[in-house]
């Protein structure tokens, strides 16, 4: 059990909880909410809507027609887990070549794991998290070359995560075939 001052008691352990969820990339938030929600996601959201404005609900509503259908594969998070146990997608190693540009420059490096969700690129180059990359690669065994936008999540000494902006229906059905190929 936590040691909290009795003169604060339970606002010490709300200000500390706000300061870790605020401090949690937007991936994990939207994790933390649905497991926090459980199965009243629907009720939550409607809820939310409600309370939009007009305009709010136009512009949703428009975008939820717009989006593609394929649903990546869920997975909840262990609120004690590392990293690995809190992606939304599985992941699958694997070394694919990669082409990719960053402001007008180009690169080439690997690809050391991939999901539906995005991908790990071994680099030593060094991009700033939020920075927009379009990444271009083929998957083994598949004739039809990948061109998907991503943006930089996260980056250490060996490369950086790219999580997609956004996946065609057709290529997430190939991504996710791909991903859960036993090899």
């Amino acid at each position: 059990m936590l040691d909290t001052d009795p003169q604060f008691g339970r606002y010490a352990i709300t200000a500390r909880l706000f300061k870790l969820i605020s401090d949690l990339p937007k991936d994990k938030k939207l994790i933390l909410l649905k497991q926090l929600i459980g199965d009243d996601v629907t009720a939550q959201l409607c809820k939310l809507i409600v309370e939009m404005s007009e305009n709010q609900q136009v512009i949703l509503l428009e975008r939820l027609e717009a989006m593609p259908t394929v649903e990546p594969p869920e997975k909840t998070v262990s609120l004690e887990g590392n990293e690995s146990s809190m992606r939304e997608n599985p992941r699958k190693p694997c070394l694919i070549n990669a082409n990719y540009r960053v402001q007008n420059k180009d690169f080439k490096s690997y690809i050391l794991d991939i999901s539906i969700g995005g991908v790990f690129i071994e680099t030593k180059e060094k991009f700033v998290v939020g920075q927009k990359i379009e990444l271009n690669f083929a998957l083994p065994n598949y004739s039809r070359p990948f061109k998907i936008a991503g943006t930089v999540s996260w980056g250490n000494p060996r490369g950086f995560g790219l999580k997609f902006d956004e996946v065609p229906v057709q290529q997430g059905e190939m991504l996710r075939s791909f991903v859960e190929q036993k090899d």
